[in-house]
């Protein structure tokens, strides 16, 4: 039986009438216990514990009587089956203390528990050598318990990173000099000088002055680190590797593995590094950043706080025809149909794929254009793998200017590594059992706005042919006075083959049934054929400037719109994939939101109801009252609010409307003049979900 299973009193708290189930009484009873068990209780007084409540979420050391009194009346915080605050994952069994049989016969929390006049404040906890001991072992977890209790028996002798975990906790214990104020530790003194430099924005130069100030001010025989440099070796001791490559100017090429020593450009033929004076390093024109993802999933399997977790997607129960998670869906099963070998093992990791630019100097900055790839394990819980601190920035892609079709060129390493993970893997070991194995990824999809998309994969996304699912079967047209491209009325082929909207000439595109089946789903094998029939080239292979009009492959535009073919072919399971790329919806919103308001204001210069839509109506549709008169006079749309409409909107948007705090931002400050602006993507979601439709009712008539 899985630990979901044993465990599921802990979100079963009432029965239908209201009232506490005895399975939770007792359950919460053994919990209770396990926790008195704890060093830090038994510290307290056995009189503190962390409270695991929704509202505390054991970021707060309380009476006992107070946590009884919290999961009786809210219950366990939000998968909280492992109880890694209160004794589990470490030397803790996840299946113990599931029953009132662990009971003390000394500890009674009955309903009239009273505990006892605090006489002592609690142990204090958060002190600075605490927090270094925390800081090492989430660094190192796999070796922690064999630290804390020296009668475990290890299962292997400590690997290299073991190795350097306890010369880092060495560190940690190593005050600066005997007699020295407790907690003032080697490494605790480097930690907060490497913040003081991030936080101030200090050269190494000063550092290093502070370092030697620091180091003759204290008695001879002080450990403190005498320069920035073993500042610096001492606290990376605890992070994850990283690594600055270097780009060719023009986003051609990287300067890396085989051409890590080229001078110039093998596309463009610029040269590497800004010219210097002589006896001066070397400084590039422009560089990545490359954080390497394998031992960032390690270390999800190192904490005792996701160890148990990463298994959630195999083993949480699934209702038929709900997606509670991406493992619910048929995307998810077909890949694990299709690689049985890879799904067997719970512990593989499944990650997404999401990227977007954005200017670090805001709207009123210099033209600036970042772009950070981020991944995400879909192996935890919903409530957590969205979760900031489980986002994984992988790559940093440097500005000023906007990487456009050359994307490929700074996803080099990280598809290098996706290869190793997927054949070879990598040697991890999984705390919530103390076992090493192999562990496996797969990138399963990415996740982008429309532009970012054909970035991603390799298919232009405008243009007559920008649709990515209906390819050249597309049924888009040139506007005749707009001069754009419209896909008005090409989704009732969409419908179902009986529908009578298929059948109606007059609210669709005049005089025009449809009786053509949709496009047919192509297969991954089938799309990446279709990408070498029409020559479409590798990025890597041709250069990141390789891809202009005068090189694009023949038909382009008029056959097909793939410019390139994208590196994700390079993995061996991407044509195996049912889904490969997808849209970030609440992104799309904002622009429908946008368009949707500046048509119904008729906002000037920005409404969709043009004069030039107004004269290619006629040729489209049958609206006969929205057609210019020949007296040249535009009629009023029924969906174009009056001065008095508008008014009423905007009273009632910025005075009327109450959302609980945190919902939405403050929409008073969105109003601008005579229009909605500085809305954010989840503003525009909430006022289109929650607001249009009591708005529309009322202003707009018929």
């Amino acid at each position: 039986m899985s630990i979901y299973q044993l465990r599921e009193w802990m979100y079963n708290r009432q029965d239908s009438d209201g009232l506490l189930r005895k399975e939770f009484r007792d359950g919460l009873e053994g919990f209770m216990y396990q926790a008195s068990t704890l060093q830090i209780t038994i510290e307290s007084g056995n009189k503190y514990m962390y409270c695991p409540c929704p509202k505390c979420m054991n970021r707060k050391f309380l009476l006992f009587s107070r946590v009884w009194s919290h999961l009786l009346n809210r219950g366990f915080m939000q998968n909280y089956y492992i109880w890694y605050c209160h004794g589990e994952g470490h030397g803790g069994n996840a299946a113990s203390s599931s029953s009132s049989n662990y009971i003390n016969e000394g500890m009674h929390f009955g309903e009239n528990y009273v505990d006892p006049v605090l006489e002592h404040p609690p142990v204090n906890y958060g002190s600075e050598v605490h927090r270094m001991h925390e800081m090492v072992t989430d660094a190192f977890p796999e070796t922690a318990s064999t630290f804390r209790d020296t009668h475990n028996v290890a299962y292997e002798e400590p690997n290299a990173d073991a190795r350097k975990f306890f010369d880092t906790l060495a560190a940690a214990d190593q005050p600066l000099y005997d007699g020295c104020t407790k907690g003032h530790t080697k490494l605790s003194v480097a930690a907060r000088m490497m913040t003081l430099k991030t936080d101030g924005n200090i050269s190494q130069f000063i550092m290093d002055g502070w370092a030697d100030l620091i180091k003759d001010i204290l008695p001879d025989d002080n450990v403190a680190a005498d320069s920035y440099y073993e500042i610096q070796k001492l606290v990376f001791s605890l992070g994850l590797p990283s690594q600055m490559i270097d780009v060719c100017v023009d986003n051609c090429m990287l300067y890396w593995k085989d051409d890590d020593k080229l001078q110039e450009c093998r596309f463009c033929h610029k040269p590497r590094y800004k010219p210097q004076g002589r006896g001066r390093n070397k400084v590039p024109y422009q560089r990545m950043w490359y954080l390497p993802i394998k031992d960032r999933l390690r270390r999800l399997y190192q904490s005792e706080r996701t160890a148990g977790l990463m298994r959630w997607h195999a083993d949480h129960s699934q209702t038929e025809g709900e997606i509670r998670h991406p493992s619910d869906a048929k995307a998810w099963k077909h890949f694990q149909a299709v690689h049985p070998d890879f799904a067997s093992e719970k512990r593989n990791v499944y990650l997404g794929l999401c990227t977007d630019g954005f200017s670090p100097f805001g709207m009123s900055g210099r033209q600036y254009s970042l772009w950070p790839i981020i991944l995400t394990p879909y192996n935890l819980p919903p409530d957590m793998c969205m979760q900031r601190e489980f986002l994984i920035m992988s790559i940093l892609i440097p500005g000023p200017k906007h990487p456009r079709r050359s994307l490929d060129v700074f996803l080099q390493p990280l598809i290098e590594e996706l290869k190793e993970l997927w054949y070879t893997g990598a040697r991890t070991y999984d705390l919530s059992c103390k076992r090493n194995f192999t562990m496996r990824a797969v990138l399963m999809w990415t996740i982008s706005d429309f532009p970012a998309y054909g970035m991603l994969s390799g298919w232009t996304t405008h243009g007559r042919l920008s649709c990515p699912y209906c390819l050249d079967r597309t049924d888009a047209f040139q506007l005749k006075h707009g001069r754009k491209t419209s896909w008005f009325d090409c989704h009732r082929r969409f419908l179902p083959l009986n529908h009578r909207y298929r059948r109606n000439n007059k609210l669709f595109k005049k005089n025009k049934t449809v009786r053509v089946p949709p496009p047919v789903i192509l297969s991954g094998d089938a799309i990446e054929a279709h990408i070498d029939h029409y020559g479409a080239e590798s990025t890597v292979r041709r250069g990141g400037n390789w891809h202009t009009p005068a090189n694009m492959p023949d038909g382009y535009g008029e056959q097909h719109n793939w410019h390139k073919k994208s590196i994700f072919w390079d993995l061996p399971y991407w044509s195996s994939h049912l889904l490969r790329h997808n849209l970030d919806v609440i992104h799309i919103e904002k622009n429908f939101f946008d368009n949707i308001m500046h048509t119904v204001l008729n906002v000037k210069g920005k409404t969709k109801d043009s004069v030039k839509s107004r004269l290619d109506l006629p040729e489209i549709c049958s609206r006969s009252e929205l057609h210019i008169t020949h007296e040249g006079e535009v009629p009023v749309a029924i969906f174009q609010l009056r001065a008095a409409e508008k008014l009423s909107l905007f009273k009632w948007a910025t005075a009327d409307v109450k959302f609980p705090d945190g919902y939405v931002s403050n929409l008073s400050k969105c109003v601008q003049g005579q229009k909605f602006s500085v809305m954010k993507s989840h503003d525009c979601h909430v006022f289109m979900e929650r607001l249009f439709p009591f708005a529309f009712a009322e202003l707009l008539h018929p």
